[in-house]
């Protein structure tokens, strides 16, 4: 397998932190199913929020730097600005949702939170394919040079 970028290790840290959390996010909880006051924790959209955007920055940084780097691997710049776009998707939704948490509950209504859903599931779409190309092609030059 070829030697893989700095920046391409990177990302998939950042990824495997971005998974954490929309899954905090999205999955089954019972708190939802059940919501007793008291009983179960709250999502912290603040803290997702932050931790979203620290993400973000450091997606930035790396996706201008292979789109910089003439020889950077095919598709890594796509892939990384693709999960750059999922990321800030995602951070808008939970400030949005840490503003209405703090009281304001106009402040996110449903068609709007729906609409930010649908581009963000689009998002993540697209980024879950050139993530498969991306692997593809790797799996491609591996081959290619062990042959």
């Amino acid at each position: 397998m070829p030697d893989l970028p700095e920046e391409l290790i990177r990302a998939n840290a950042i990824l495997g932190e971005y998974v954490v959390i929309h899954d905090a996010i999205f999955k089954f909880s019972w708190r939802k199913a059940l919501p007793i006051p008291g009983l179960f924790k709250a999502t912290d959209f603040g803290a997702h929020f932050r931790e979203l955007d620290r993400l973000a920055s450091e997606l930035a940084a790396i996706s201008s730097a292979l789109k910089a780097e003439s020889g950077s691997l095919e598709g890594s710049h796509q892939y990384t600005a693709a999960l750059l776009e999922a990321v800030q998707a995602l951070r808008e939704i939970c400030g949005r949702f840490y503003e209405k948490s703090q009281g304001d509950l106009s402040k996110y209504p449903m068609a709007e939170y729906n609409a930010n859903l649908k581009t963000y599931e689009g998002l993540r779409n697209k980024c879950q394919e050139l993530g498969a190309a991306l692997n593809q092609h790797l799996r491609d030059e591996s081959a290619h040079s062990e042959g």
